[in-house]
């Protein structure tokens, strides 16, 4: 039978790093095929209050409106 630790692990991620692999994360749901951005928004008790990414305004279809940055005409 394995021994169980009795102290806290030091491998652990820190604050920041946590933060910014909850918005790497968030990215991953972009659609935009150019770039993909995340955020992660905390309060300055370490609590996350948002989490976001880039894409399309809500109501906006997707497979609809073009994806490019500039329009063609």
């Amino acid at each position: 039978m394995s021994e169980v630790s009795c102290k806290k692990r030091d491998d652990y991620l820190e604050w920041p790093e946590y933060f910014m692999a909850v918005a790497f994360l968030s990215a991953q749901r972009s659609k935009d095929p150019n770039s993909q951005v995340g955020a992660c928004i905390v309060n300055s008790e370490n609590k996350i209050v948002g989490i976001g990414y880039n894409g399309m305004p809500n109501g906006c279809s997707d497979d609809v409106l073009p994806w490019r940055r500039t329009a063609e005409n």
